[in-house]
């Protein structure tokens, strides 16, 4: 067991220079030379003009930075500022954030809204204002593939609710929904039965999850955050067992992603170190490959191969219903001729009432013998019985006509 006496956390800073350079190579050796066991995110990939470096490096409560001595154990004697100025001395500037720093201190001189000059201008016209692309700002098309124990039914009021095509495939008791939208894919109202919701979004060359396991609501997860972290130090080569494991647990756990899919174990069944594998580096174990991680990800809620692949890939698997957006009274007229198993869980199909509705759905004759039933009934309690039970038999004739309506309405379609 890890015994630390003061609280760490990994604060992500992000490190530039002057010129917009790669600062990515300095970096590393400067917290090299000073034995701070940090991270360097995407430190081999390409740099791009527009690009910025981000470490990950430990910091105490108190504003001071975790080194190791030349025998591997922890220290604490680097401050944040300290850091700082080595990076300057190089020509860099690190953006590390904290509430113990001093030159962060402002003076309220300086700052006060009084002394801040102002120019003298009348009304502003249409000639001092710069035209915006309005690409800009123009919502990115997201895919998502919503993997959960819902039923066909959600599909059906997603299609009509996002105003988009929505595809539908289940496989056991998972489905998997897929559609295309520029508004938030959140859902709220979930079942217990139908949780958890895995979403799986795709935007441009961004990726992300969302997973839903309780009422709290949605908890993102970014596979890629991690993917190309690499550790300043060789975690291998530390001599003390005990400070290599804690330097590991700090770039592995630090972004708080682990304590999240522990939260979401205590909901719903998950594997916790699989799930947490697709989200850690590469360099630290985690699983190599963009769409190997997704695959990882999903199958950590044990959802069923075909439609893990089929989330990944972005297509159907196997049979597959499709649902266009159509009006609200369309969508809930459909949704009554679909019937109750339409909008039941995935993994409550199989009980006893439910059975009961199937077997009426699937059997004309069985459902048009009910409604004879229903028919005779109703008509004796609203010819004999007065008062409550006269309701009552207006009550069963009613629901018999609308029965039967529903009835002719799936024959006319099976024969088609």
């Amino acid at each position: 067991m890890l015994h630390n006496s003061f609280g760490v956390q990994l604060s992500y800073a992000s490190v530039d220079r002057g010129d917009g350079t790669d600062p990515r190579a300095q970096a590393h050796e400067i917290l090299s030379r000073l034995r701070v066991p940090a991270g360097i995110q995407d430190a081999a990939s390409e740099w791009g003009e527009r690009d910025e470096a981000v470490v990950e490096v430990p910091v105490t409560d108190d504003g001071h930075v975790l080194t190791l001595s030349d025998d591997d154990r922890i220290e604490t004697n680097l401050t944040t500022v300290d850091l700082k100025a080595a990076f300057t001395e190089h020509g860099l500037t690190l953006w590390l954030n904290t509430d113990y720093d001093a030159d962060n201190d402002l003076d309220a001189e300086t700052t006060s809204i009084d002394d801040v000059p102002v120019e003298e201008s009348g009304v502003c016209s249409d000639d001092d204002v710069t035209p915006m692309d309005s690409a800009l700002f123009a919502a990115s098309t997201v895919h998502v593939a919503s993997l959960s124990h819902r039923g066909p039914g959600t599909a059906r009021f997603l299609a009509t609710m996002r105003r988009t095509e929505v595809t539908y495939s289940e496989s056991e008791e998972w489905s998997l929904q897929q559609f295309d939208t520029s508004e938030p894919a959140g859902f709220g109202g979930n079942l217990k039965a139908e949780l958890p919701v895995v979403e799986l979004n795709r935007a441009d060359s961004i990726v992300w999850f969302e997973v839903t396991a309780s009422k709290d609501g949605a908890i993102p997860f970014w596979p890629e955050a991690e993917r190309g972290t690499v550790p300043v130090l060789d975690l291998e080569a530390i001599a003390v067992p005990e400070t290599a494991e804690i330097c590991r647990r700090l770039l592995t756990e630090g972004d708080g992603s682990h304590d999240e899919l522990l939260q979401i174990a205590r909901a719903v069944p998950l594997d916790v170190d699989a799930a947490h594998r697709a989200l850690m580096a590469e360099s630290l174990g985690g699983v190599v490959g963009a769409e190997a991680r997704q695959r990882a990800f999903v199958a950590a809620f044990g959802v069923p191969t075909n439609l893990v692949e089929a989330a990944v890939d972005g297509v159907a698997s196997g049979p597959q219903q499709c649902f266009l957006p159509v009006g609200w009274g369309t969508m809930l007229r459909e949704s009554v001729i679909a019937g109750l198993g339409e909008g039941t869980p995935l993994t409550r199909r199989h009980r006893p009432i439910n059975r009961l509705v199937e077997a009426f759905q699937n059997r004309p004759a069985l459902a048009a013998g009910l409604f004879v039933v229903e028919l005779t009934a109703g008509a004796f309690a609203t010819s004999r019985l007065r008062g409550v039970g006269r309701l009552v038999g207006i009550s069963l004739v009613v629901d018999a006509m609308i029965d039967a309506a529903i009835l002719i309405t799936r024959i006319r379609r099976s024969r088609r």
